[in-house]
């Protein structure tokens, strides 16, 4: 593979829509637009901090770094916060030496591989800056300092530029004014109360070593009647953006985690070319003003924040209280559920375009492992009607067939326990990434999907066909679309006709009860198998539609040829499937047809749905017309091979000989003695065809004492001899 297909760079991270890893990302997409370098990314949804056997399988993910595609990876190391999740990814990283990897991070030695390099930020620096902030913009000399464990190497590197900075201005370190916490708000509130109690002296300022804890102190101190700037100042680190939600607005600080980003893009780009990469230094944050010091609140930057939230809540309430969770569970089939997606696509936000990337296998709950073919498909409305993207699991081209090459995807489990359907892929043209409410919509196409599985593994509805993208899952025929590409193949190199026959099987019967469900499922399905016990060879063999079965390429060279193939196929089916007695003959309309090759297969496929639909048109009439429900009755029971006689049948429903025979030859267009030859007739094609039994023995069983007379009437109905049907047919 040449540099040219190997111009993705992946990004690992954990829970990539956190406020941290957003900011870092922001870079990583725009420097990667500015150097026309492919962006991928891997992220789980959940990011448990204790493990969870139950979300274990999200993270089989981060296997997608194996791609031969990469031409390095950049890991997000501080949003993996769970200890056997970092060992899983170490493990992975192992492995991959053959590119470079930057990691951004503190140094982990257990991830110092030869071809990793390490940036972050420098917490001290920030920490630093900070604090020349509260002694030289506002003169103060008494600062506490609220950090996070002790022994932590983030919050002791936070008390290092505290120390460096008072020190620097000739103001005396105090080990007594740094309190370890645990980076959450209880240690705030801990504090706070010391402070309130009097146990503690009220300093000019309290630096926080995040947001969180800066909120414990706030709170507690707007419920004791503290004032905020004028009793103390307090400040944060780290620009949560929850700020909105505390009072007064906190003043905090903002990370370089965007320029962070920049550099890992840069960085990685040149070791990829083999060149030098430039020298890295950890990128200066910014001070974000707000009401808790002197400086006062930037209204600017409170618009852009209260902006964003406004925002926010507008997705939340389409995601939450929308229904599209419920109605995805009504879906039947994968066609059902795309849809649904499709009409509610802005709900993500920002996103140009969304794919529904499934194994090949997913539907298959007893499957020991994912197939490594994928099939996506596009959500967005407009692109609806394209065909899937069939492409193995590793393939990150085939995504940026339609994508600019600015655009960025990102990779997202879609699983359930220990089953694992594939992948969610979110492109975006911008540097941009998705919110945390996104989770609620990836829960809502698993229990979609979820449904889907459970619906085919019970048989509880026969719309469950397409599941696959190419094969129905009930039979393991080719379903639609399957059919349309392999007919179409088939059709583009013929110069002739193709053959074809169609096969509605359960015709105007529109019971919905679970018991009619599983009652049909189990006659589709040995349909299905009559259709393979024909042995067809080389033909090609669907489930078209929920009821309908197509078999197209029929070894025929004439319409009469056809018509014998027809009579076959009846023949099996109705014996075969015990469909006289289920749901009626009826119940079973065949119609054949000569597919042109001048014709797209859809078309010609519509063309033979049409016959259909013109036979159950017909049968419809019929089945208004007086009389119908016996008559219909008494054809069951003549091709069920149970009556041979009008006179008993007269002497039943008290019809004149006469006039029985009138109406049903009107009713069926053959009269009532050659419907009873044709019906034996049939049950010695399908003899011929499924059994080595002699003539004579055939002969018999469809009601013949003569075997002469029987192969006179074989040979006059079908224009051959059971001899000659058996070896043609």
């Amino acid at each position: 593979m040449s540099m040219t297909d190997k111009r993705f760079i992946g990004i690992i991270a954990a829970e990539v829509n956190s406020i941290e890893q957003r900011q870092i990302m922001k870079g990583v997409i725009a420097e990667g637009q500015e150097l026309k370098q492919r962006i991928v990314v891997f992220s789980n949804i959940y990011n448990s901090y204790e493990y969870d056997q139950s979300l274990d399988l999200e993270n089989n993910i981060y296997e997608l770094m194996f791609s031969q595609e990469l031409c390095g990876l950049i890991m997000i190391a501080e949003s993996f916060t769970n200890e056997m999740l970092r060992d899983k990814v170490r493990g992975m990283l192992e492995k991959r030496q053959d590119i470079p990897v930057v990691i951004i991070g503190i140094y982990i030695p257990e991830l110092a591989f030869p071809n990793v390099r390490f940036i972050n930020a420098n917490d001290s620096q920030d920490m630093e800056s900070i604090t020349t902030h509260l002694i030289e913009k506002h003169g103060f000399r008494k600062i506490d300092m609220l950090t996070g464990f002790e022994g932590n190497e983030a919050a002791i590197q936070r008390v290092t530029g505290y120390r460096k900075s008072l020190e620097m201005h000739g103001i005396t370190f105090e080990a007594s004014r740094v309190f370890w916490g645990d980076f959450w708000t209880p240690s705030g509130v801990a504090l706070a109360n010391r402070y309130i109690s009097g146990e503690l002296e009220m300093p000019d300022a309290i630096i926080c070593a995040n947001d969180y804890m800066a909120y414990g102190l706030l709170d507690t101190f707007l419920e004791n009647g503290v004032r905020i700037p004028d009793d103390v100042s307090v400040i944060g680190y780290e620009f949560i953006q929850e700020r909105i939600f505390h009072s007064p607005v906190l003043t905090t600080y903002q990370r370089g985690r965007k320029e962070l980003g920049c550099s890992a893009v840069r960085i990685l780009h040149a070791l990829a070319n083999g060149e030098e990469p430039p020298a890295f230094y950890p990128p200066k944050g910014t001070l974000i003003c707000g009401e808790t010091c002197p400086c006062g609140i930037m209204h600017e930057q409170m618009h852009a924040e209260l902006q964003r939230l406004r925002e926010k809540r507008q997705f939340e309430r389409w995601n939450v209280l929308g229904t599209m969770e419920q109605q995805l569970t009504l879906c039947s089939t994968l066609d059902e559920l795309v849809r649904v997606m499709s009409e509610r696509h802005y709900w993500v936000r920002s996103a140009s375009n969304m794919y529904l990337c499934l194994c090949d296998n997913w539907y298959d709950t007893g499957a020991e492992t994912p197939s490594d073919l994928m099939n996506c498909r596009s959500v967005m409305p407009w692109h609806m009607h394209e065909p899937p993207i069939v492409c193995p699991r590793y393939d990150f081209n085939a995504l940026y067939q339609n994508a600019p090459d600015h655009a960025v995807h990102y990779y997202l489990p879609i699983f359930f326990e220990r089953h694992f359907f594939g992948y969610y892929v979110l492109e975006y043209h911008q540097a941009d990434t998705y919110d945390d409410i996104f989770r609620n919509w990836m829960k809502s196409i698993t229990i979609g999907l979820t449904f889907l599985c459970m619906k085919n593994d019970i048989r509880y509805l026969l719309q469950c066909q397409n599941l696959s993208e190419q094969h129905d899952s009930l039979t393991g025929l080719y379903n639609l679309r399957g059919m349309e590409s392999v007919l179409g193949a088939r059709l583009e190199g013929s110069s002739t006709p193709v053959y074809a026959i169609a096969v509605r099987i359960g015709a105007l019967r529109n019971d919905v009860s679970p018991e009619a469900q599983v009652a049909q499922s189990a006659l589709i399905q040995k349909t299905a198998e009559a259709l393979r016990l024909l042995n067809f060879e080389n033909v090609l063999i669907a489930r078209s539609s929920v009821q309908t079965f197509i078999c197209a390429g029929l070894a025929c060279e004439s319409e009469e040829q056809c018509a014998l193939l027809e009579d076959k196929l009846t023949a099996v089916l109705l014996h075969h499937t015990g469909v006289c007695e289920s749901v009626g003959m009826e119940s079973v309309l065949v119609e054949s047809i000569a597919l042109s090759p001048s014709h797209s297969a859809s078309e010609n496929i519509n063309m033979l749905h049409a016959k259909l639909e013109s036979a159950m048109a017909h049968l419809a009439d019929q089945k208004i017309q007086p009389h119908a429900d016996t008559l219909f009755s008494v054809r069951n029971h003549i091709y069920n091979m149970e009556i041979s006689s009008a006179d008993s049948i007269c002497r039943k429903y008290s019809f004149s000989t006469g006039y029985f025979r009138q109406i049903y030859k009107e009713m069926f267009g053959i009269s009532f003695h050659q419907d009873v030859i044709r019906a034996r007739i049939l049950c010695a094609i399908y003899l011929l065809t499924t059994t080595v039994q002699s003539i004579a023995s055939i002969s018999e069983q469809c009601g013949y004492e003569d075997c002469n007379y029987f192969l006179r009437q074989f040979q006059k109905i079908t224009g051959l001899t059971p001899g000659q049907y058996r070896r043609l047919l």
